[in-house]
C-alpha cells in the first residue's frame, strides 16, 4: 500500500512544500492528553466545530500546517480545530501502539480538554478519512458531519496488496498500526442521519513534466481502482454525496481549497438547521 498511496501523495501534492513551512506562524497551545501533550491549533467560532484530521499513517502524518490553506476560511464561520498527532510535528511522542482507536481516544480528551464542546464536523484527509470514521463510531453523539477527502480504503489496500508485483511484506510497528486502524474503520459504522461528503480526485488533467512514463502508466492503472472504491463505499451511506474533481490530485487540502471550504461550510449549515 505504501507505495502505490506515494505515488499519489508526491506526484499529485505539494506535502513536502507544507511541511517545510515554520511551525510558528500560527498560534497554538498545547493539550495534555493523559501524560502526552498535543499541539493544537484553534480559531474561529460557533459550532459545529470542525475538526481536521491529517493524512498519513497514525504515527507519521502531517502536521496541522497540512490545513493552513483551508482553516482560515473555515474559520470564518466556524470553530475550526488542527492538531499534531502524538509524535508527528511539535506534539509529545504517545503511548504504543499507534492505531486509530488510540489517536480518536486521544483526539477525544484533547477536545475535552482544550474546551471545544461537541457536535463536530470531521474532516479527514487520506489516511485521516478512516481515522475519522473509527471516531465518528466511538463517539457516535458528538459527530454531526463527516467529509473525507480522497481518502485511503481498505478495499484500495486489499487490492494493493494482491496485484502490485513488487509487494514487500512488512512487520515493522508503523505497518501494524496501519492494518489495526484498517481492520478498525472496516468495523466502524457511519452513525445514523449523519451527513457524508466524499471527494475523489481525479486530476490534475495534465500531469507536471518530472512525472516519468512508468508513473503515468501507474496513475492510469490506479486512479480507476480508487475511483471505484470510493463510489461502492459512499454508495452505502444513506446521507452520502459523492463529489469527483478533475481540478486537483491527492493534495486537494492545497491543491484546491475553495472547494474543501465550500462542502464544510454546506455540512456545517446543514447541521444547523
Amino acid at each position: 500500500m505504501e507505495r502505490k498511496i506515494a505515488t499519489l501523495a508526491v506526484i499529485l501534492s505539494v506535502t513536502a512544500i507544507v511541511l517545510a513551512m515554520d511551525p510558528g506562524r500560527f498560534g497554538f497551545k498545547k493539550v495534555d492528553v493523559g501524560g502526552h501533550e498535543l499541539r493544537m491549533f484553534i480559531s474561529g467560532q460557533g459550532g459545529p466545530a470542525v475538526v481536521f484530521e491529517a493524512g498519513g499513517s497514525p504515527a507519521n502524518g502531517g502536521p496541522l500546517e497540512a490545513w493552513e490553506r483551508v482553516q482560515p476560511a473555515v474559520s470564518k464561520f466556524a470553530t475550526a480545530v488542527s492538531y499534531d498527532r502524538a509524535g508527528i510535528g511539535w506534539s509529545d511522542p504517545g503511548p504504543k501502539p499507534r492505531d486509530a482507536r488510540k489517536v480518536a481516544r486521544e483526539l477525544h480528551t484533547a477536545l475535552q480538554n482544550a474546551h471545544v464542546p461537541p457536535p463536530y464536523i470531521l474532516v479527514g484527509h487520506s489516511f485521516g478519512g478512516p481515522l475519522s470514521r473509527v471516531y465518528a463510531d466511538l463517539y457516535p453523539g458528538e459527530v454531526a458531519g463527516l467529509v473525507l477527502i480522497d481518502p485511503t480504503t481498505e478495499e484500495f489496500v486489499d487490492w494493493e496488496q494482491t496485484h502490485d508485483p513488487k509487494h514487500v511484506e512488512r512487520h515493522d510497528d508503523e505497518w501494524k498500526d496501519i492494518v489495526d486502524s484498517l481492520a478498525e474503520a472496516r468495523a466502524s459504522r457511519v452513525p445514523d442521519g449523519v451527513p457524508v461528503i466524499l471527494i475523489t480526485a481525479m486530476g490534475p488533467r495534465k500531469l507536471p513534466d518530472f512525472v516519468t512514463e512508468e508513473q503515468r502508466k501507474e496513475l492510469r492503472t490506479l486512479r480507476p481502482v480508487w475511483l471505484k472504491f470510493h463510489e461502492e463505499w459512499v454508495g452505502k451511506i444513506p446521507k452520502g454525496r459523492h463529489i469527483i474533481t478533475e481540478n486537483s490530485g491527492h493534495g486537494v487540502p492545497f491543491e484546491e481549497p475553495e472547494l474543501v471550504v465550500k462542502l464544510i461550510r454546506e455540512v456545517v449549515e446543514q447541521a444547523r438547521k
